[in-house]
């Protein structure tokens, strides 16, 4: 089978198994600080989904070609952009709402620990975004509050969850 990573091709035996070759893939791509990002095998695309065990022992001889392509993890969160300020935005605004409910002493938190799920993907994605030399960074800054807020949480403190949100964290969360 020709198996193809961005510009670089290679025959695989006809032996190996498609696991093979993907985990092969994946090392190639890390070699060079990229991910894999799309597989095409024999024109059919191959998603997280698709991969399961019985794929994965098939053999690489019952397939003419496999493509893949990667980028960096960089280009990756750069193309994500606009989806990641919106799922931002949306986050800033249910913590907005959460803040009123708190202030009205809501002791049904099972909303606001979903919310906090959210923050938390919010935190790993920003986390992950271009650093300022010599400024802490946002996710460290909003994880630091978070503390807190999750000792005012279990005290079920809603007057301090209400002003943490509103004063610090959600602040932080929306630069």
């Amino acid at each position: 089978m020709n198996v193809t990573l961005d510009n670089d091709q290679w025959e695989a035996a006809h032996s190996t198994t498609l696991g093979e070759i993907l985990a092969d893939l994946s090392e190639r791509a890390h070699a060079q600080l990229r991910i894999v990002t799309t597989v095409t095998l024999d024109r059919r695309r191959i998603t997280d989904r698709d991969i399961d065990p019985m794929l994965l022992q098939e053999s690489s001889g019952k397939y003419r070609e496999l493509v893949a392509t990667s980028a960096t993890q960089q280009a990756i969160l750069e193309s994500a952009q606009g989806a990641i300020d919106r799922f931002r935005e949306l986050v800033v605004e249910e913590g907005t709402s959460l803040v009123g409910q708190l202030r009205l002493g809501v002791q049904d938190l099972s909303l606001l620990d979903l919310w906090l799920g959210k923050v938390a993907d919010v935190v790993e994605i920003i986390g992950n975004g271009p650093k300022q030399p010599g400024t802490e960074s946002p996710a460290h800054a909003v994880a630091g509050w978070m503390e807190e807020f999750l000792e005012a949480r279990r005290l079920r403190d809603t007057v301090r969850m209400a002003d943490l949100l509103e004063y610090e964290v959600l602040p932080r969360l929306s630069h």
